[in-house]
């Protein structure tokens, strides 16, 4: 993939500078665009996805949410994070994999979702957020930080770019998982 040139790119956490509700549309919009689920059921089965991925990091974690714009207040994409080992959170309960993973994520606690809108992908702006929200969270004294990504994504090398190493691959509900880390304030991976 080539890279283009970055446009001036803005990033801020939402609780910095709170959505408005086009923002919070772009952000949907950009969520939905790069979700690799397709199709559901009902209306409600498309909501409680969005609720799961998205909605509660930006309820509960405004902190950690950023969301990168433009110079025309465009949203390009967004970063949804937290902090709190999803093992025994119980906000995360729902997402049966944090179980299986609770050894490596009591190491890699911090985790995080990135996505680029498509036109503005290629130009750095995913490691920008992630730069950020790692700066950010090894502050807050954050040891390590996690992703769970389909084991054959598309996603898997912009991690790997970004200084994220193989943890575990497993089976989630038929379907080949992989979780990937990175420590964070002189943390070592092993």
């Amino acid at each position: 993939m080539t890279s283009r040139q970055p446009p001036a790119v803005t990033i801020a956490t939402i609780e910095a500078r709170p959505l408005d509700t086009a923002r919070r549309a772009a952000v949907e919009a950009i969520f939905f665009e790069a979700s690799a689920t397709r199709s559901w059921p009902d209306a409600a089965a498309r909501e409680a996805f969005a609720e799961r991925w998205l909605g509660r990091y930006l309820r509960e974690d405004p902190r950690w949410f950023f969301v990168a714009e433009g110079p025309d207040g465009h949203v390009l994409g967004y970063l949804a994070g937290a902090l709190d080992d999803p093992a025994l959170a119980g906000r995360f309960a729902d997402i049966g994999y944090f179980a299986a993973l609770a050894p490596l994520t009591a190491r890699f606690p911090a985790h995080l979702h990135v996505n680029v809108a498509q036109g503005a992908r290629g130009m750095g702006i995913g490691a920008h957020l992630v730069e950020r929200f790692l700066a950010q969270a090894s502050a807050a004294g954050a040891i390590g930080v996690h992703v769970v990504t389909g084991a054959s994504s598309r996603n898997l090398s912009f991690y790997q770019r970004n200084g994220f190493g193989p943890l575990a691959v497993l089976d989630w509900n038929g379907t080949p998982i992989a979780m990937l880390g990175r420590p964070l304030g002189g943390a070592s991976p092993g």
